[in-house]
Order: structure tokens, then sequence, then C-alpha cells
């Protein structure tokens, strides 16, 4: 079900000649591997499942913010995320950011049965996920694609497996029952998942958004124009907060 790809970059060595026609090559070549997980599809009538991805601040955020000039080239840690910059709540509004009318419509999306137990300091936060939003539609206009529509199918996917990690402390994409990421989403009745991002740690939507704009991969999910809806979940928790952005192309 899953299928692992991988990135190729080369670089090439500069030609020198010599004065007394010696003439000598140096070839130079570096081979960088990574690695994408995701799944086509071969129902035509379902989308093109795209990419999964998940993201960890850097273990030095801890202790100060990175300067603006690192933030592109800060490295990230491969598995479970940690940071513990001091959150904003005001910056963490909602309400402060201008949004297209009805972009940040679906917080409110009566809570999945499945997410009623909120013990140990495990809860949803609703209104960090509206400020995600806003922040990856503010990073889309800037790509030239169109905002995303929140949908209340995939907000309450992306909910409920925030809070399957929060619980479990694992940044994982598949639920504890072993059920993919599209299966989450039919289940909550949204069918043209296409998708995921998913981190922790990150004490701000800011920082989360930054986090995954920074990475190549995610940043994909985040600025591709053939998207068209986005569900989130945010979680508090040990480890966390912990996020999830679902996407889907209906």
């Amino acid at each position: 079900m899953w299928q692992s790809f991988h990135s190729l970059r080369s670089q090439r060595g500069p030609r020198r000649r010599g004065h007394l026609g010696v003439l000598g090559c140096l070839t130079l070549a570096a081979l960088f591997t990574g690695v994408l997980i995701g799944r086509l599809d071969h129902d035509p009538g379902q989308a093109r499942r795209v990419y999964l991805e998940e993201t960890v601040p850097p273990p030095a955020a801890a202790t100060r913010p990175a300067p603006p000039s690192e933030r592109k080239s800060r490295p990230l840690a491969e598995k479970i995320p940690r940071q513990t910059t001091p959150e904003k709540a005001a910056r963490a509004t909602p309400g402060t950011v201008r949004t297209p009318s009805g972009l940040v419509q679906g917080f409110d999306v009566p809570e999945d049965p499945l997410l009623g137990d909120h013990s140990e300091g495990v809860r949803v936060l609703a209104g960090m996920a509206g400020r995600v939003v806003s922040l990856t539609n503010a990073a889309r206009s800037r790509h030239g694609c169109r905002p995303l529509r929140v949908d209340d199918g995939l907000t309450r996917s992306a909910r409920r497996h925030s809070l399957e990690m929060a619980r479990t402390g694992k940044l994982v994409h598949n639920s504890p029952n072993g059920s993919s990421p599209w299966a989450r989403m039919e289940r909550a009745g949204y069918f043209w998942g296409a998708a995921e991002n998913i981190g922790a740690g990150y004490t701000t939507p800011e920082a989360a958004v930054d986090g995954w704009l920074d990475r190549r991969d995610h940043r994909r999910n985040i600025l591709n124009c053939r998207l068209k809806a986005i569900g989130v979940g945010v979680a508090s928790g040990p480890g966390g907060p912990w996020w999830t952005q679902d996407f889907g192309t209906r």
C-alpha cells in the first residue's frame, strides 16, 4: 500500500586545463536519497493520494527562537519532534487574521463520540486549528493558489488523529488499529483525501506552519494548487501539541 520514492541531486566539478597540453577531468557526484510515503488509488472515481509527511521542530529551539535568516536551513529530527518555545495566546486567535468569508468555518463541528475522552490533559485546541488554516491560506495566496475551504469531515479526521497521537505519544500517520489516513478520512465522511501533514512539539500555529513550509515535501502539500479542502486538528498532551493537516480535492 505504501511506496517509497527517492530524490536525486548531483553536482559536477569544474574542468581544469594544463599549460603543457595535458587535459584532465575531475567529476564529483553526490547522491542524496529521501523517502516519501504515498499511495496511488487506482479507482478512477477517487483522487490520487499525494504525500504523507511528518515534521519536527529543531531541538535548539527549546532554548532560543531561531533568527529569520536561519529558519530555512535549520535541521529537523527524523521522528518525534520537541519544541518548548513560549506560546503567545494572542497570536493564536483565529480572529486576528483576515480570511475570506467562510474559510475558517467548521471548527465548531460536533465532537465525534470517539473523541470524548480528554483525560490526562489531552483535548482538542480548535482555536489553534483555525489559526493554522488562516496561515496556510495566506501561504497559498502568496504562491498564487486559491484558499482552501474547511471541510467538516476532514476536520473530524484531523482532530481524531491528533488525539490518537497525543494519547499514544507516537508521531505516525496510521491509527493505533492500523488503519490508513485515507480510511480515517472516509470514516469521517470525506472520500477525496489527497495528502496529510503531521507534527508535534510546536507550541504555536505560526511555528507549526513555518516548520512545514521549511521542508520541501510538507511545503508541496500546502502549496498544491490542485487541493481544495482542508481539515486541521490540534490536540494538547504530553510531547505536544500534536498537529494534523488533512487535505482533499473537493
